[in-house]
């Protein structure tokens, strides 16, 4: 018995400084975020909404710490000075979580034209949600914009979609999290629970989780099935926002941002074409753009764009009006 229990103690010594020298490891080879803190500006931890009106808080990851504003009327600073010329539509790529007002791709392209924007990019955001954030400001505020950039992200908004479709069809709000951090935390079960304390404390553990597991898991027929229902939603958005752009009398283009790994291992070439076929308009694809350094443009472990490529979303822009 007590060889037994020796052994146990042995075993268990040794997995754990496996377990140690591992996660030391990934930290260094492939980090990834546990996701964002929200702090007020003295440092005290909040659980708000990203859009809460007239806010000033602090985002918080391994990569970054932007202190970033939202206006009074509920989207990320700085404020439009009457009516906005161009809208800026989004995920949180567009919201430019990780840098502050003035670094964002918006706030740059809109500072050098000397016009007047508004970004409403929210963070978490599926294309459902952000075709009904689009037509609330346009009807409430009266705006008339020009000129609507609409910004879809490849990483996410497939899965975003489908999960919001599926709300949408019971009935139930579909809003991201993002918005009630709150209430999503009281939702959760108690296994949920401690997997999320896990991924919050553990990169080797976040690694497993997010990058290793879905390869085990993933059924090819399976995640194409998938692929083609998110598709067809995001078809019927895209029809949506024409509406919209007719009613209104706007111009709108669509960009499509791909995260680091599509735009580095190439997927985005063939995944862009399947997009390209649920809009009416020629996509703007900025894989290409974002190719020659992604390691420069792209927070190691959050993902989002860095300051440099905020800038580079910028000059791309600026770019495109003298075409």
């Amino acid at each position: 018995m007590k060889n037994l229990i020796g052994n146990l103690l042995l075993l268990g010594v040794s997995l754990g400084i496996v377990f140690l020298i591992g996660e030391v490891a990934s930290r260094y080879i492939t980090p990834v975020s546990p996701g964002p803190s929200i702090l007020d500006l003295d440092g005290n931890k909040q659980q708000i909404s990203y859009i809460q009106p007239g806010s000033h808080f602090r985002i918080i990851t391994p990569d970054f710490d932007a202190v970033t504003g939202i206006t009074k009327e509920g989207y990320r600073g700085p404020e439009a000075k009457g009516n906005p010329q161009i809208l800026f539509v989004g995920d949180s790529f567009t919201y430019a979580q990780g840098v502050e007002d003035h670094q964002t791709f918006p706030a740059l392209y809109c500072k050098a034209r000397n016009i007047s924007c508004a970004n409403l990019g929210v963070p978490g955001a599926s294309t459902l949600y952000e075709v009904d954030r689009l037509e609330y400001y346009l009807k409430t505020k009266n705006w008339k914009p020009e000129l609507v950039n609409f910004f879809f992200f490849s990483g996410n908004d497939f899965s975003d979609n489908l999960g919001a479709a599926e709300k949408r069809a019971q009935g139930q709000p579909y809003e991201p999290s993002e918005l009630n951090p709150v209430a999503a935390e009281e939702e959760k079960g108690m296994v949920e629970s401690i997997i999320d304390y896990g991924l919050k404390h553990s990169n080797l553990l976040r690694v497993a989780y997010f990058k290793v597991l879905p390869m085990i898991r993933d059924n090819p027929e399976e995640a194409e099935e998938s692929l083609e229902k998110a598709l067809k939603i995001t078809k019927d958005e895209f029809t949506r926002l024409e509406k919209l752009s007719k009613n209104f009398g706007f111009k709108y283009r669509i960009f499509v941002i791909y995260p680091q790994p599509e735009i580095t291992h190439g997927l985005y070439k063939e995944l862009g074409k399947k997009i390209q076929a649920q809009t009416p308009v020629p996509l703007i694809q900025l894989g290409e753009l974002f190719r020659e350094n992604t390691s420069e443009y792209f927070f190691p472990a959050d993902g989002h764009f860095s300051i440099a490529g905020n800038k580079k979303m910028a000059e791309y822009l600026l770019s495109l009006d003298k075409q």
